[in-house]
């Protein structure tokens, strides 16, 4: 018994203040794509190739970071209101075995949501995230329904030598109106030394090709008409930035302002979390006793079967896909404009 608080805080080493419904919400850090996606005036080829992008822009923001988010507690919560980008999101756990997480993002031109699950492999010296569930997005003004599912990620080199990842498979995003479509090709270490370099296409509903991408998926993406010969530059991140993050343990500037604290948001949000708080300022000790106190009490809550519900998403048949995965059910927003959580669950 004297000997779990010590591996508790042993084990807390390898975390970082950061949670797994944060990371998430992390993905919306380049918005600005999405954004252009939802142009009125632009071709359909052409909002293919800034959603393939976007699919593999999220890698970009954590390819140095490797240390372990805290898991949520089921039904905990995180919301975001980005009033400079235009976006709100609210995301929730919606299940604790098998682990499910899953994110609504709105704009005025756009909907965003994602349904996060996944199984895993773990041989010694890599482990890796095989992602099974999806991501969407509709445009307001057209009704246009993209979907796509995320690639699998390696982290090598767990037990000696610096850690490292690449990510493998291809990432089919898919127009579900006009069967038009967009692959980004991602190729692993294990295929060639140049791993981090990215490939892709865009096509038309006939599966002709129309668009190029390539780039590298750690800092930047360029794109051309199939008929040009030159490249258009698309994104970038400079080296000044690159070396920023660094400072700060592979956090951008966007990931860092996550965990702020703020007012007015769900008793059940992660901001509320006592072992990441803690954490953060530097009580280790106490994160890791905090952290598992929060796990006993809801193993005694799922014993009692008194468990937390999930309260904004729940299970949803897609007309378009025919795939069943849980949405967003509505009522985040109005309980906030009101102050009304008397339905969350007392997590914390």
């Amino acid at each position: 018994r004297d000997v779990v608080p010590l591996l508790c805080t042993a084990y807390m080493r390898i975390y970082a203040v950061h949670h797994v419904l944060q990371r998430i919400t992390e993905d919306l850090e380049f918005s600005d794509m999405l954004d252009k996606a939802a142009q009125d005036d632009i071709p359909s080829s052409k909002r293919l190739m800034y959603l393939a992008v976007f699919s593999a822009l999220p890698f970009a923001s954590v390819a140095k970071r490797y240390s372990k988010p805290f898991n949520p507690l089921l039904a905990e919560t995180y919301e975001l209101v980005r009033e400079d980008k235009g976006f709100v999101s609210i995301a929730e756990q919606v299940s604790h075995h098998p682990p499910i997480t899953c994110i609504h993002a709105e704009s005025k031109n756009w909907t965003f949501w994602q349904e996060f699950k996944m199984e895993s492999k773990f041989r010694g010296i890599y482990f890796k995230i095989i992602p099974t569930g999806s991501v969407h997005f509709k445009i307001r003004s057209t009704g246009e329904h993209y979907s796509w599912t995320k690639p699998c990620t390696t982290i090598h080199n767990l037990i000696l030598g610096s850690l490292w990842n690449d990510q493998e498979g291809v990432v089919k995003i898919v127009n579900h109106q006009t069967g038009e479509s967009a692959c980004m090709f991602f190729e692993p270490y294990k295929v060639t030394k140049y791993y981090t370099s990215i490939k892709g296409e865009v096509y038309d509903k006939d599966n002709n090709v129309t668009m190029l991408i390539k780039g590298d998926w750690q800092s930047y993406y360029t794109y051309k008409h199939v008929d040009d010969t030159d490249w258009t530059h698309l994104w970038s991140l400079d080296n000044d930035t690159l070396e920023e993050n660094k400072k700060f343990y592979g956090f951008s500037p966007f990931a860092i302002q996550l965990n702020e604290p703020e007012a007015d948001i769900a008793p059940t949000d992660s901001r509320f979390r006592p072992d990441q708080r803690a954490l953060e300022y530097a009580d280790v000790d106490l994160a890791a006793s905090e952290k598992h106190r929060l796990e006993e009490e809801q193993r005694a809550r799922r014993k009692k079967d008194e468990n937390a519900k999930p309260r904004w998403f729940q299970p949803y048949e897609d007309p378009d896909t025919k795939v069943t995965y849980h949405a967003y059910k509505g009522g985040y927003w109005k309980a906030k404009r009101s102050g009304d959580w008397d339905e969350c669950s007392k997590l914390f």
